[in-house]
């Protein structure tokens, strides 16, 4: 069986294209929501944050062959898991990984460890949009300026439970589904009087080339959260290439 590591829009991407060829595959994903992405399509589901041993386990169960990595930019732990364990396993380990965006704003601070990013933040003047998703959520819950924080998160109840359970106020709350558009973006940081807005280099998958524009139109400083660098196995940027090199 194959192991396609998903949760993200390229899975799905992915999926829809290769169940052409084989669909003896299973698809794990850390949320329920992750699983609900794949709604319609002819594969196993499992949903489950797995660490390394849980990997050892899964592969086994599943009597897995090969490993197809679609999971986030962000997932470094995940990738990193995946590839070691297919090594020990002696399966195949197959990376996708979305093209980068080449394009910057004209306004930005980086920044490569979450921790330095909160203490810039905590300094700053100014309302603030956070798109880093509800994970890194309560890391900022202690600010002095957190009542000049919103929060872009995914609309589902768990993650607004996560928001207020860290001392957001609903006024600061902004529960939608994106990715969103150049306008989109532009109607929502005027409304809320954004002055910075906190994001990752997710690539065009995650909107960025659409929040670069928007923010450059409104003079809005972007904040990225650096990605975690990884030398990948096997690693693609073409999902048909991918694809060919599976079935040849």
């Amino acid at each position: 069986m194959i192991w396609v590591i998903g949760g993200t829009k390229d899975s799905r991407d992915f999926l829809e294209k290769f169940i052409k060829y084989d669909k003896d595959i299973i698809v794990s994903t850390a949320t329920e929501y992750g699983v609900k992405l794949l709604e319609n399509l002819p594969v196993k589901t499992s949903s489950e944050k797995m660490d390394k041993e849980a990997m050892l386990r899964f592969i086994e169960r599943n009597k897995i062959t090969k490993v197809i990595d679609t999971s986030h930019p962000y997932a470094f732990e995940v990738s990193k898991n995946a590839m070691e364990v297919a090594e020990e396993k002696n399966i195949e380990y197959f990376r996708f990984e979305r093209e980068k965006v080449d394009i910057l704003p004209k306004r930005y601070k980086k920044f490569e460890e979450i921790k330095d990013l909160i203490e810039y933040v905590e300094k700053l003047d100014g309302n603030i949009l956070v798109t880093l998703g509800s994970n890194n959520v309560p890391l900022f819950k202690d600010l002095k300026n957190l009542s000049n924080i919103y929060f872009r998160i995914l609309s589902r109840w768990e993650m607004v439970k996560k928001c207020e359970d860290n001392n957001i106020l609903p006024k600061n709350i902004i529960a939608m589904q994106g990715p969103f558009t150049e306008n989109m973006n532009i109607a929502m940081m005027e409304q809320f009087n954004i002055k910075y807005l906190i994001t990752k280099k997710a690539g065009d998958t995650g909107g960025e080339r659409e929040k670069v524009h928007a923010c450059d139109k409104l003079d809005v400083e972007i904040i990225y959260l650096e990605k975690q660098e990884i030398i990948y196995k096997n690693c693609y940027k073409d999902i048909d290439i991918l694809i060919k090199n599976l079935v040849q």
